[in-house]
C-alpha cells in the first residue's frame, strides 16, 4: 500500500508502521472492499487481496500473527464503487490479533498497541484494517470502534513494543 507522507500525516499513520517487506501468499478467507476513512473530502477505500496466518501469540497474551495484502484507492465519496477506483499495487501489512493485546507492526519490527474501542479519528483507517485482516468472516459496521465492542474488544494499551517476543510477554 503507497500512502503519500501528506495521506500518512493527515491520518497520523506513519508511513513505515503500515509496510512491511515480506512475501506474502494468499489465504482462504478475504475481506470486501471497504471504506477506511474519509476525512476533508478524501475517502480512503481499502482492498484485503490476501491473509495469512504466520505465528501465534504465547500462553500468557494469546493471539495470531496475520499478514495481509492491502492496496487503497482514494475517492472524493464514501459511495464510490470499488471497480471505478484506481487501486495501487497490493502491499503486506501485518497485525497481532489478540483481544488482550492488539497491534500492528510497524516498519521498524516493533508493535505498536491499538485501543480499538476508543474513539480516535486519527485511528479509525488501522482500526478498520485491524478488524478486516483479523475478523474477516465478521459483518463489520461502519463505526469501526463499535464493531470492535461488538466483537468482544475492550480498552487495551497503545504502547509500543520492541518486537514480537515483547509483545506477547506478560
Amino acid at each position: 500500500m503507497t500512502i503519500t507522507s501528506t495521506t500518512a500525516r493527515r491520518f497520523a499513520i506513519p508511513l513505515p508502521a503500515l509496510l512491511l517487506p515480506a512475501l506474502l501468499l494468499p489465504g482462504a478467507l478475504m475481506a470486501a472492499p471497504y471504506l477506511g476513512r474519509c476525512q476533508m473530502g478524501e475517502c480512503i477505500h481499502v482492498d484485503q487481496v490476501a491473509r495469512e496466518v504466520v505465528g501465534e501469540g504465547s500462553a500468557a497474551v494469546p493471539g495470531d500473527l496475520v499478514i495481509v495484502a492491502l492496496r487503497t484507492a482514494v475517492s472524493a465519496s464514501p459511495e464510490a464503487d470499488p471497480a471505478t477506483l484506481d487501486w495501487e499495487a497490493p502491499a503486506p501489512v501485518q497485525f497481532f490479533c489478540s483481544e488482550t493485546r492488539p497491534a500492528f507492526r510497524a516498519g521498524d519490527g516493533s508493535y505498536q498497541g491499538l485501543d480499538l474501542v476508543t474513539p480516535v479519528g486519527a485511528t479509525t483507517l488501522v482500526t478498520a484494517m485491524y478488524l478486516h485482516a483479523c475478523h474477516p468472516e465478521a459483518d463489520l459496521a461502519d463505526d469501526p470502534f463499535s464493531a470492535a465492542a461488538a466483537l468482544g474488544y475492550g480498552a487495551t494499551g497503545t504502547e509500543v513494543f520492541a518486537d514480537h517476543n515483547a509483545l506477547t510477554a506478560r
